[in-house]
């Protein structure tokens, strides 16, 4: 587990907690800063949230639903990130999976529906030539995330009455229309589908001036920067708030930009530079880190034969051990992470032929309704085991998730963060197990790197390979 923090420093004054707002000091601020790993940068940011209530700027009706939800406190992003953003700040957000990013951008999102002309959204908005002109947009860079962003925002939109539409591949263009058919005031999607129905007039953004990106730089690994950009293009600048009836309306002066990311590329840095504007950067933990509460195992197959059916034999051996280890839990719930979808349904037969019962599997050649199918199998705990390719590494919200298994590992060291990010959610105690053999020895020296730097015991084998191969 990570090292603890100097805990002497905070047991000097941890009354901040209980301290009335005004009477905050400056050392107060930076005591709960230092407490929740948080940091900043850009010109006047603001204090993070400590309570839901203290948020002038919070409306009652959400504090309301965040209590029903039973949303006690905020997490470390969302006391970040919620304060600036209620104020339209365009912000960058760097914080881990599994972090609660998506509440983070979700209530300043609908804050800002909340404020928009209450006639306007009564009767404008819901006029025929309206009906597809969202007021806001949450891009992400899977249908699964972008599924589970929309049950998220369901929650509040259902007590609200706002409509939520989601636009992803999978799903037939008569579907949408379908969807925008009664008006719609957020739109979550994909970057290509967005697209497509953007050229074919099936949405329009001519009154989007609220923009989310979830994920930015998976995005951008899987090739989205041309779409994202294209579709910054297709909504309208600030200026035309200043110039139209849209600045009354909507009750803003400029559009508003919002993106969280795990890590900051150079594709991210120009997105930022051309298209936010002075951007306040939220830093949440260090980047590409794992929140400490996931144990992280190692099985190096040094020893195995050359042969390859034999390596697979022994690596197949082992998983069947450590689930059958694993099983003993009540909460038994494992993600088993793949390189090809021969190896996930190859897989699945093998353990359900060991008697590990209904094995859910995820992967890019199945269908739209199978994955979705899948997803909802593992998460009513129908299946406690999902074996998936890195199409499911991001998207996939599950608190439940026990253990994960890398029975291959990744060729970027990034996404082996994103997948171990899969468990340990909500503040829970996460495990790791990945198989590693001499395949995979490029990403030995990143590994050895991250594992020392988060605090995490470096196994021995890696500890002793010699400096060229670190």
């Amino acid at each position: 587990m990570k090292l603890r923090k100097q805990s002497d420093l905070l047991s000097r004054e941890t009354q901040w907690k209980s301290k009335p707002l005004e009477q905050m000091s400056g050392r107060d601020w930076r005591l709960m800063r230092y407490e929740f790993d948080i940091s900043y940068k850009g010109d006047n940011t603001e204090n993070p949230l400590r309570a839901w209530g203290e948020e002038k700027l919070l409306l009652p009706q959400l504090g309301s639903i965040l209590r029903s939800l039973r949303y006690h406190d905020p997490t470390p992003i969302q006391r970040a990130a919620i304060p600036i953003a209620l104020r339209h700040r365009d912000l960058v957000g760097i914080a881990e999976t599994g972090s609660g990013k998506t509440l983070a951008y979700l209530i300043p999102v609908l804050s800002y529906l909340l404020n928009i002309d209450e006639e306007y959204m009564k009767r404008e908005h819901l006029q025929e030539a309206n009906l597809n002109k969202t007021l806001a947009l949450i891009l992400a860079p899977t249908r699964e995330l972008a599924l589970q962003i929309t049950k998220e925002a369901g929650k509040f939109c259902k007590v609200l009455g706002y409509t939520v539409a989601t636009i992803i591949g999978g799903h037939k263009y008569e579907e949408t229309i379908n969807l925008l058919r009664d008006g719609v005031h957020i739109v979550v999607a994909t970057p290509g589908r967005l697209i497509d129905s953007l050229e074919r007039g099936l949405i329009s953004l001519d009154k989007c001036y609220y923009l989310t990106m979830d994920e930015a730089d998976k995005m951008i690994d899987m090739g989205f920067e041309k779409p994202l950009l294209q579709i910054l293009q297709f909504m309208p600048d600030s200026q035309k708030l200043n110039t139209t009836m849209d600045g009354r309306i909507l009750h803003v002066t400029k559009r508003t930009t919002l993106m969280f990311t795990a890590t900051i590329s150079p594709a991210i840095e120009k997105i930022t530079k051309n298209y936010l504007i002075d951007p306040a950067y939220v830093f949440v933990g260090a980047a590409n880190s794992l929140v400490d509460n996931i144990d992280q195992q190692f099985e190096y197959l040094k020893d195995s034969p050359s042969d390859k059916q034999l390596l697979d034999e022994a690596r197949f051996t082992k998983l069947v051990d450590i689930l059958k280890l694993e099983r003993r839990k009540p909460d038994f719930s494992v993600i088993i992470f793949a390189s090809f979808k021969r190896v996930v349904e190859h897989l699945a037969e093998e353990l359900s032929d060991k008697g590990f019962g209904e094995v859910a599997t995820i992967h890019g050649s199945r269908s739209q309704e199978a994955r979705e199918k899948a997803i909802q199998t593992f998460r009513e705990k129908k299946a406690s085991i999902l074996i998936a390719t890195d199409v499911a590494a991001r998207g996939i919200d599950i608190p439940h998730v026990s253990m994960v298994v890398n029975y291959q590992m990744v060729n970027k060291f990034e996404e082996y963060i994103h997948r171990v990010g899969r468990t340990g959610r909500a503040g829970k105690e996460g495990k790791s197990y990945t198989f590693l053999d001499a395949n995979d020895k490029d990403l030995f020296p990143e590994l050895r790197k991250f594992l020392w730097n988060g605090g995490q015991r470096i196994p021995q084998w890696l500890e002793r390979l010699p400096l060229s191969a670190r």
